[in-house]
C-alpha cells in the first residue's frame, strides 16, 4: 500500500530538477548505463550477508520504482518466511509504478510490503528499528548528506547494516567539478567523500568496488534526451543554462569517454559501502 504523508517542503533554486526532468533523466540513465544490472548483480551476490537475521525489517529510502527493491525482495521472499519491506520516496509517480511492479508478486507478498510518501530527513523518525536499510545512489539529493547518515544509523536495529550505493569519484562527478562556476546545486557526493564522512564519525564499515559503465553515444548531438540526462546526470536543470553553456556540457561528457565497439562509453565504477553499529 501507499501511505500519502504531507510532502514536506523543500527551498529549491531555480535549477532544481523537476519531477518530469528527474523522472525522464533517471529512465535515461539506466537505459544508457550498467549500474542497474552490476548493482543487481552484487546484492544478489551478497544478499544472505546482509540479512542474516531469521525475521528482516527492511527500510529502503529513495526506493523509486523499485528497479532494485523488487529483485531484492524476490531473494528474500525465497529465503525468509517472515519479513517486512518498507520504502520512502517523494515521488508519487515512481511510487505508483513501483506498485504496478509488486503486482506481479503473489498476494502474501505483497502484503509485507509498505510504500510511503515521505521524505527521509534529519529529523524523520520511523518509529521502529531496521535490520538493513539500503540507500542505493539516493544520497545525491542532498546538499549535507552526514545528517541523513547519522539518523539512518540511529534506526538500526544492534545487528542491523546500512548499505550504501554511490558512485565514486571517477566519470560523471569528475564532469560535475568542471561546472561549480555555472551550475548552483551542488547535489552530488561521491563514494570517498561518504567514506570520508564516515572516518571522521568513526563509524565502522568496509566498501566494495562494483564496476559499472555509462554509454554516452547519445551526447553525439545534442537533443531534449540529452539535456534531460545530462541535467540527471549532474543534478541541475541545464534548460536554464544558455545554448553555449549547453555545448560545454555536452563537450564534456564526451571528453572524458572512450571509444569501444564504436560506443562512446565512460567508466564509472561504484562503491557498495556497508555500515554496521
Amino acid at each position: 500500500m501507499i501511505d500519502k504523508g504531507k510532502m514536506p517542503s523543500n527551498i529549491a533554486s531555480d535549477y532544481s530538477l523537476s519531477e518530469f526532468i528527474y523522472s525522464c533523466g533517471y529512465n535515461l540513465r539506466l537505459k544508457y548505463a550498467s549500474f542497474k544490472q552490476d548493482t543487481l548483480n552484487w546484492i544478489t551476490d551478497n544478499c544472505a550477508e546482509l540479512v542474516r537475521v531469521e525475521k528482516p525489517k527492511i527500510l529502503s529510502l529513495g526506493c523509486g520504482t523499485g528497479i532494485f527493491d523488487t529483485a531484492f525482495i524476490k531473494i528474500i521472499q525465497q529465503q525468509k518466511t517472515q519479513w517486512s519491506f518498507t520504502g520512502l520516496d517523494f515521488s508519487m509517480t515512481d511510487l505508483e509504478l513501483f506498485r504496478k511492479n509488486l503486482s506481479a508478486l503473489d498476494a502474501e507478498t505483497r502484503s509485507k510490503v509498505t510504500l510511503q510518501y515521505k521524505k527521509f530527513e534529519p529529523l524523520t523518525d520511523m518509529g521502529e528499528r531496521y535490520n538493513l536499510i539500503t540507500m542505493i545512489h539516493f544520497l545525491h539529493s542532498f546538499d549535507d548528506v552526514l545528517p541523513i547518515i547519522q539518523n539512518a544509523l540511529r534506526h538500526l536495529s544492534s545487528d542491523g547494516r546500512l548499505l550504501i550505493i554511490q558512485q565514486n569519484k571517477q566519470g560523471v562527478a569528475e564532469i560535475k567539478d568542471e561546472f561549480l562556476d555555472i551550475l548552483p546545486n551542488q547535489k552530488f557526493h561521491c563514494s570517498d567523500h561518504i567514506k570520508q564522512l564516515l572516518h571522521a564519525e568513526n563509524v565502522t564499515f568496509t566498501a566494495h568496488t562494483i564496476d559499472a559503465s555509462f554509454d554516452i553515444s547519445i551526447m553525439q548531438e545534442m537533443s531534449l534526451d540529452t539535456l534531460l540526462l545530462m541535467s540527471f546526470c549532474l543534478v541541475n536543470d541545464l534548460s536554464k543554462l544558455d545554448t553555449d553553456q549547453q555545448e560545454r556540457v555536452r563537450r564534456a561528457f564526451l571528453s572524458r569517454a572512450e571509444e569501444i565497439d564504436g560506443k562512446n562509453v565512460i567508466c564509472e565504477s561504484m562503491e557498495a559501502i556497508v555500515c554496521h553499529i
